[in-house]
């Protein structure tokens, strides 16, 4: 356990993913293997055998190779697995170690997993660091999977599954020509990238409300106050803790990303969002993306997005996963020139950051379809 603190009290905080499973993640790498070499031999596909390397004593080797054809040792696309707790895109531990894997062995693909999603990357593109998108072929949905110990639970098993054959029918068919590297459009990319961040900051929120609410008897009435002013009834129940969570991770991103669409429109007005790389505290962070949200506010407006609200202090606990989490969503958005972006591609962004099923149950923050509109006639 890790402690951490809103607005100054020490509170507790554990990985919201479930790390406690006996099945390492070696296991849970066999089984893959396993499944990808049923489904070549099972719907007759042109590829080789797919195998599980062994860890040399510089645990430089993949965890999964794909060969090219049968009988073939050349590599075509070998795959970075990590427990679901690592994001896909996590740079240190899944996205370099597989490129630099898949460049050594002249792998024109290379893939990374946390056994919930299935990132398709071009090696070429990478090593040449184009626009992030562009390096992404495609994304595949496996499983919810929290625990590797229930890697041959049926429910995940067979979502598994059909991910993988998705993915490695997809790949026969652009390697062999059939069909070309599908373009990930930047608004579908984007909104992607933004809401697997939504859902990793959430279960770490989700975790902190539900302790508080029932330990903080001050927090417990603030927080049944909020769900009242959003109409909505609170009950203790999993599912509100899941909202109250939710709810905090998409008002921050909503206003991070506001912020950097809103900069890119008035560049000698405001200054970009610049987190130092060496911050670690909650609080800090908070004081510091507040300064740029509040000059927003007192100089331009946007008392709508910017005003602070009871939910805000739940944001930026003292911890360190967390504030990581929220300095990557900050470098992630860093990436892209809205300047360059036209406005019905930012309206896309905006209006699918969140599920269409979601909408209507979470409150007045995410009601106001006219956001690029305000952004338009203030430019």
């Amino acid at each position: 356990m890790k402690k951490t603190k809103i607005k100054g009290k020490p509170v507790r905080i554990t990985s919201p993913f479930d790390t406690s499973g006996h099945k390492t993640e070696r296991t849970a790498n066999q089984k893959l293997v396993e499944w990808i070499n049923n489904i070549i031999k099972d719907k007759n596909l042109p590829l080789g055998k797919a195998e599980q390397e062994t860890i040399g004593p510089d645990r430089k080797q993949p965890d999964v190779v794909i060969y090219e054809r049968p009988r073939s040792e050349k590599v075509l696309c070998l795959i970075e697995l990590k427990a679901p707790y690592f994001s896909p895109f996590n740079e240190d531990e899944l996205k370099e170690p597989a490129r630099r894997k898949a460049t050594k062995r002249k792998a024109k693909y290379f893939a990374t997993s946390n056994f919930q999603w299935l990132i398709w990357f071009n090696t070429a593109k990478v090593n040449k660091m184009e626009p992030e998108e562009r390096q992404v072929i495609d994304k595949f949905y496996l499983s919810t999977i929290e625990n590797l110990d229930d890697i041959e639970d049926y429910r995940f098993k067979a979502t598994i599954q059909k991910g993988i054959e998705k993915f490695l029918k997809e790949l026969v068919e652009v390697h062999t020509g059939i069909t070309p590297e599908p373009l990930l459009p930047i608004d579908e990319f984007l909104v992607f990238r933004l809401q697997e961040k939504i859902y990793r900051l959430a279960k770490y929120y989700k975790g902190i409300i539900r302790d508080e609410a029932h330990k903080d008897t001050d927090f417990s009435k603030k927080l049944k106050k909020w769900f009242v002013e959003q109409q909505w009834s609170f009950t203790y129940s999993d599912s509100d803790f899941e909202k109250a969570a939710r709810q905090t991770a998409y008002l921050l991103i909503n206003k991070i990303l506001f912020y950097d669409v809103l900069q890119s429109k008035r560049p000698g007005q405001l200054d970009p969002l610049s987190i130092p790389d060496s911050l670690t505290k909650g609080g800090l962070l908070q004081k510091t993306l507040q300064g740029y949200f509040d000059y927003v506010l007192n100089n331009i407006d946007y008392e709508t997005i910017y005003s602070t609200d009871f939910i805000d202090q739940i944001a930026f606990p003292d911890s360190r996963t967390v504030v990581e989490e929220i300095k990557d969503l900050v470098n992630i958005l860093k990436r892209y020139d809205f300047s360059k972006i036209g406005f019905d591609i930012i309206g896309r962004i905006f209006e699918r950051l969140i599920p269409e099923e979601e909408r209507h149950n979470l409150g007045q923050y995410f009601t106001n379809a006219d956001v690029v509109d305000i952004i338009t006639r203030s430019a």
